[in-house]
């Protein structure tokens, strides 16, 4: 029997870039907070507290993203739910994932926030959660089903999706 996690003891960090200086605007990034906010917090959905639901929109650095997802991780005793929306990209070299700040540019990965450093967050041993909800709203999401925090090989097949292709 499955038991439903407690908001009152659970944490969210919304994370959404919709304004970029060098890449493609995503002004529904924007609306996604709010929309997502409002139901997380809604007692008929979650029921979330409002304190508990974090909302970076346009962060100004890698940095502040891993020490909020920290912060709130280590407060979080059930769930810790992760949400990015915007530019997912893609490292040439190495086919690793990067989620677009800001300022990130194409050319210059390094000006994105590595999506291993999120991993390594919300794996992190001083963390509280019971569970861990990671939800990215990008193209090439994909990319995270490495590592640790991958599902089984065959999810990708049964996964469907909608939309134009990145």
């Amino acid at each position: 029997m499955a038991l439903l996690s407690d908001p009152g003891r659970s944490e969210a960090v919304l994370v959404g870039v919709h304004d970029y200086v060098h890449l493609e605007q995503l002004p529904a990034v924007a609306r996604n907070l709010v929309g997502l906010r409002e139901a997380l917090t809604d007692p008929a959905v979650w029921g979330l507290p409002v304190e508990a639901c974090t909302v970076l929109s346009q962060p100004g650095s890698d940095t502040q993203v891993l020490d909020t997802v920290l912060e709130r991780a280590g407060k979080a005793r059930d769930t810790l739910l992760v949400y990015y929306a915007g530019h997912g990209l893609t490292d040439p070299h190495t086919d690793e994932l990067y989620l677009a700040l800001p300022g990130s540019e194409r050319e210059r990965i390094y000006t994105s926030l590595r999506y291993e450093y999120l991993r390594r967050a919300v794996l992190d041993p001083q963390a509280g959660p019971r569970r861990t909800v990671v939800i990215l709203d990008c193209c090439y999401s994909g990319r995270a089903l490495l590592g640790k925090m991958s599902a089984s090989e065959h999810i990708a097949d049964r996964a469907l999706s909608r939309g134009p292709a990145c």
